[in-house]
């Protein structure tokens, strides 16, 4: 693990210091700004970089420099994205994971816990720290392949998951996928069953619940010119839930000078109830759209607003500087 730490600590140092790449040269007007965005060779219509390298590590950006994201929603706590690249290597950290949100996997949750962070329109907090590395396995004008490693840290259960991923592109089409192990954590001490009265932990006679599964995701997609689509699944079989859980993600972005407009569409199969209208809805099936718009204010800086990206229907605002 420390050795890991030491390979993102590097790229943080060397990247304020490298060379400027020929956009930089150049000053060429579509390498800078909300463009950023779209560089690297799958998935390149997910909204924000942090969001690429969560759903497969080789999406890591290797743009030169430094760039830091926050995500902020109202009542909810500032979610964080450190980035940065040296040409050829990338690395992020990331505080979290989007578990239970738009464009992650989906975990166990209680149901009483569920209505009460939905009414209140609350983040699902999964309290994991996100570690991806990638590094550029093969470049050439119309090919590219990249490969990259993840490691996703529980902070209840004190366990590092570690998986990997692969990306590349040939022409027009672009791939990727990636494999992870994860895990989930309930405390049963702090949810009361809403019949009985009782807490979690007194019914069961368990103080928690925990399980370590494995997470599959594969991804294919285009670009041509200033526009993006991709087509995206997110696979995953829990013992809690006794059957697998599947996601399915049609997204697609296109830039306009300094705008970015973003779009997805998400379809859930899972065994979890979610939080509709005021109740709980059972069905198996779930859907739901995401819109994002990002603003390029100059070359180091976006602002961007989001909608739907916690699957509460809320607005959450974006800022990335790239340094």
């Amino acid at each position: 693990m420390n050795f890991v730490f030491a390979i993102l600590s590097f790229l943080f140092a060397t990247s304020s210091h490298a060379k400027s790449d020929l956009c930089d040269i150049l000053q060429l007007p579509n390498c800078h700004g909300v463009t950023k965005q779209l560089r690297r060779n799958a998935f390149q219509s997910a909204p924000t970089s942090s969001t690429a390298s969560n759903l497969n590590p080789a999406n890591t950006s290797f743009d030169k420099g430094l760039g830091v994201e926050a995500l902020a929603q109202a009542n909810n706590s500032v979610l964080y994205g450190l980035i940065s690249g040296t040409g050829k290597m990338g690395g992020a950290l990331i505080s979290g994971s989007p578990d239970n949100g738009f464009f992650g996997n989906r975990v166990p949750e209680l149901q009483e816990a569920i209505a009460e962070r939905t009414e209140n329109n609350h983040q699902f907090k999964n309290r994991k720290l996100t570690l991806a590395l990638a590094g550029k396995l093969f470049s050439h004008k119309n090919f590219g392949l990249d490969g990259g490693l993840i490691l996703k840290r529980h902070s209840d259960l004190k366990k590092v998951n570690y998986g990997g991923g692969i990306s590349g592109r040939i022409w027009l089409l672009h791939f990727g996928a990636s494999a992870y192990q994860d895990d989930f954590f309930i405390d049963l001490t702090r949810t009361i069953e809403t019949h009985s009265g009782l807490s979690y932990a007194e019914l069961s006679g368990d103080l928690s619940v925990s399980e370590r599964f494995l997470v599959t995701t594969y991804t294919i997609g285009t670009r041509i010119r200033n526009f993006a689509i991709d087509y995206g699944v997110i696979k995953s079989k829990l013992d809690f839930y006794g059957s697998p859980t599947d996601i399915a993600l049609l997204s697609a972005s296109i830039y306009y000078k300094d705008w970015l407009f973003s779009f997805a569409s998400r379809t859930e199969t899972s065994a979890q109830p979610i939080f509709v209208e005021g109740e709980l809805d059972p069905a198996k099936e779930k859907s739901a759209t995401y819109l994002g718009l990002q603003y390029s204010l100059n070359r180091h800086m976006i602002m961007g607003l989001n909608y739907n990206y916690f699957l509460l229907n809320e607005l959450a605002l974006t800022l990335t500087l790239f340094i």
